[in-house]
């Protein structure tokens, strides 16, 4: 590779490889992390959604169903109806993603229904969830707290220096958090501890003297926590790990109602976090809590579904030991970030993958078995039914309960809210409103599928990083059409390389990093090349476009090492073209008809000159001076040959103007011509505000003075351009001249044409 190759490979390798760095060091960023999340939509999005064959069915809290059966919350005897049909019509499971957590005291009635059919059911799992704490940190209004927790505002505001408006607040909500803590560990160590023990426990650990106020909210919570504590106990799940590798941590726990807790066939929490940009994408499946391990709603249903006794933990997975499949019995192990949460495969958008049933239209059997029951039960007049209404009303019962029957038997029914305005819908990768009860089918069918997705690991990511740099840093040797092209391509190529990665193996691999590389270190090569090699290229265009032809100009463009404009020596053929007897014509002719020929006649010649690759160094007056083999090394070793050709061809050129003018009417002008080879010194020479590409030395005197010698039409070289020349040109060998400068005459002969 040249050296000049070399350097700009090193160049556009640094600008990539310093992009890449950069791109890793920002993958933690939170702008960083949003656009790649953003570029995972877009994969969704791209990709194709696979309908799922999981058994599962949604039954919709939809429009439809509160058009029907009022305004949301509905009495809870509607629940236990549903779960009572959906035993009868032989669903697998029923996961119900509403939250039963305080007994309606004026419907206790209602209660005791949904209880019954739960116990009945013994396939209903209800959904508890992990209360938010709002506080804010304020660790010298804890310390002070801690130390007195019947401290009141002022005393508080007045110990730390601030305003009571400035603790208002957060002092209630710190005080709510110190003895929520304190009762939770209490009740942990001692499950039955009562409230005189509890309080008495406080005032010896913690010497915390409790006001009425104070004495009441204990009072007012203790039995919650020991629920609480039962629940945990009794849905906990066990676990083979050593020790809890997740970092995701929840609050305060709040069951459902003792009632239904005590005959639930299982529960899970139902919290789940947004990414940074409000968007849900991912999952926790369990939680640690109070040292026991608590699963996500749906994850406690798959797990009694699949016969999972023991679930391992892992940093990067959580496997469900011996997973009672349709293949067979198998572990199953489900990836996991940091957190412990999953991502899911969502299968599309809502209404487009899995089935689903109106809450109403099932509740509609009820409605149907109510009004022919209160016939049976004698009550005809009441009922206001005729026979063929009733035989009707028995017709529509059986029809719909095959109906429902076929819809729901074996399938794992899942009940939430749908309804448009609700405040269970958010964002997913697929759409903006989308039911969060829908996040419970997509886990179920991306565990059962097994098509998880999964980030690539950082090695990987970095391996990506440094390859596309690699590849991005080449440009550097390419013009800006092929880089655009090598660009355009790679980008093009390394998109439809992950979304393939990702459609067929769930693999995550960034986007946006690679892309900023390509981006930038395209433009950052390109940018650096403007301002050295294109602005030197653009400087040797326009400095020399008036001197050389386009081919020696390409030439110098891509290697301007060879345009030495400090001056060197160097072996040039320097050849001088002049008018003759053209100052006597100027004074007998119009000033336009002698400028118009004269410009004719150089116009011809410098096209000759360009044609043979020669520089046209300049015009004096009507005198052409041009030269071979500089800057240009086309022709480094046969110069003279070239000079030589063009003379022979420029007198050619001018003999066609001669007739042409004759034919104009006009005096016809001739041109002698002198050449000379030898070392000369060829550089940019003239003052620090303009300069010249030229040649100096004696050599050239000698051209010129060959030049002045030649008489009209006549080629004149010197004996150095022969001894060169000899073999390819046919010359007439003339008698030495003498020529200023010179103390010997020199030889010199006469070019005549092509051997």
């Amino acid at each position: 590779m040249q050296k000049k190759n070399l350097k700009k490979l090193i160049v556009g390798w640094t600008i990539t490889f310093l992009l890449s760095i950069i791109f890793l060091l920002l993958c933690p960023t939170k702008t960083y992390q949003i656009l790649e999340l953003k570029a995972l939509d877009l994969r969704f999005t791209l990709s194709p959604r696979n309908k799922p064959k999981t058994p599962l069915i949604h039954i919709d809290i939809d429009d439809v169903s509160l058009a029907k059966l009022g305004r949301w919350p509905w009495p809870r005897r509607y629940h236990a109806d549903l779960v009572n049909i959906l035993t009868e019509c032989g669903a697998k499971q029923i996961i119900m993603d509403i939250l039963f957590t305080e007994t309606l005291s004026e419907k206790i009635q209602d209660d005791e229904l949904f209880k019954e059919a739960i116990s009945n059911s013994e396939k209903t799992y209800l959904a508890f969830y992990f209360a938010e704490r709002q506080t804010q940190s304020f660790k010298e209004l804890e310390m002070l707290l801690k130390n007195d927790i019947t401290m009141s505002l002022e005393e508080a505001a007045s110990s730390l220096k601030v305003s009571p408006r400035v603790l208002e607040e957060k002092f209630l909500a710190t005080k709510h958090y110190l003895m929520d803590k304190a009762i939770e560990e209490a009740v942990f160590e001692k499950p039955n501890i009562s409230l005189e023990e509890l309080l008495t426990s406080l005032e010896e650990e913690k010497n915390w003297y409790l006001f009425a106020e104070e004495e009441s909210y204990v009072r007012e919570n203790i039995q919650s926590y020991k629920l609480a504590l039962s629940f945990i106990k009794k849905f906990a799940k066990k676990y083979s790990s050593d020790s809890w590798p997740y970092t995701k941590r929840y609050d305060r726990l709040v069951p459902p109602i003792e009632k239904y807790a005590n005959v639930l066939a299982g529960s899970g929490f139902v919290n789940a976090d947004a990414d940074l940009d409000g968007v849900m994408r991912r999952v926790p499946l369990f939680v640690k809590q109070q040292e026991s391990i608590l699963p996500q709603l749906s994850i406690s249903a798959l797990m009694d579904l699949l016969a999972v006794e023991k679930v391992d933990f892992k940093p990067d997975r959580v496997v469900l030991k011996k997973a009672s499949l349709d293949s067979g019995i198998k572990d199953i192990a489900i990836p996991v970030d940091s957190q412990g949460c999953m991502l899911v495969n969502w299968s599309g958008r809502w209404g487009d993958c899995f089935k689903h049933l109106p809450y109403a239209s099932i509740i509609q059997l009820n409605d149907i078995r109510a009004r022919l029951s209160s016939y049976i039960a004698g009550e005809k007049e009441k009922s206001g039914l005729n026979q063929s209404e009733i035989n009707y009303l028995k017709n529509s019962e059986l029809k719909l309960k095959e109906k429902l029957t076929g819809m729901v038997k074996d399938k794992v029914c899942i009940v939430g809210l749908t309804a448009t305005g609700t405040q269970d819908l958010a964002p997913i990768p697929l759409q903006t409103g989308y039911p969060m009860v829908g996040t419970h089918s997509n886990l179920i069918n991306t565990i059962l599928t097994e098509k998880f997705l999964f980030k690539a690991p950082f090695f990987l990511n970095t391996a990506v990083f440094f390859l596309t740099a690699l590849i991005i840093g080449l440009c550097a040797l390419l013009g800006l059409w092929r880089s655009l092209i090598l660009s355009i391509f790679y980008a093009g190529g390394y998109f439809l390389s992950i979304l393939l990665a990702f459609a067929k193996l769930g693999l995550w691999v960034d986007l946006v990093g690679p892309l900023g590389i390509v981006i930038f270190g395209f433009s950052g090569i390109i940018g650096f090349r403007y301002f050295t090699e294109e602005r030197e290229k653009l400087w040797i265009k326009q400095a020399f476009s008036f001197y050389l032809s386009q081919e020696v100009i390409n030439e110098l463009i891509n290697d301007p090492s060879k345009l030495k404009l400090g001056g060197q020596k160097r072996s040039l053929s320097i050849l001088f073209a002049d008018v003759r007897g053209f100052t006597s014509f100027s004074e007998s002719h119009q000033p336009e008809e002698v400028v118009a020929m004269l410009n004719e006649i150089l116009d011809n010649l410098v096209n000759v000159v360009f044609k043979y690759n020669g520089t046209l160094d300049k015009f004096v007056g009507d005198e052409l001076m041009a030269f071979w083999g500089a800057p240009s090394e086309l022709h480094i070793r046969n110069h003279a040959v070239m000079a030589v050709r063009t003379a022979i061809e420029m007198q050619e050129e001018l003999k066609k103007l001669q007739v042409k003018w004759i034919e104009e009417g006009k005096t016809p002008l001739q041109i002698g011509i002198g050449i000379n080879s030898g070392d000369v010194v060829v550089g940019n020479m003239g003052s620090s505000k303009r300069m010249d590409y030229t040649v100096i030395g004696d050599n050239v005197n000698l051209a010129a003075r060959l030049c002045s010698a030649a008489a009209k039409n006549e080629i004149i070289i010197s004996n150095s351009t022969y001894e060169q020349v000899k073999d390819e040109v046919k010359v007439e060998k003339l008698e030495p001249i003498s020529v200023k400068g010179k103390t010997e005459p020199i030889s010199i002969y006469k070019a005549v044409g092509l051997e």
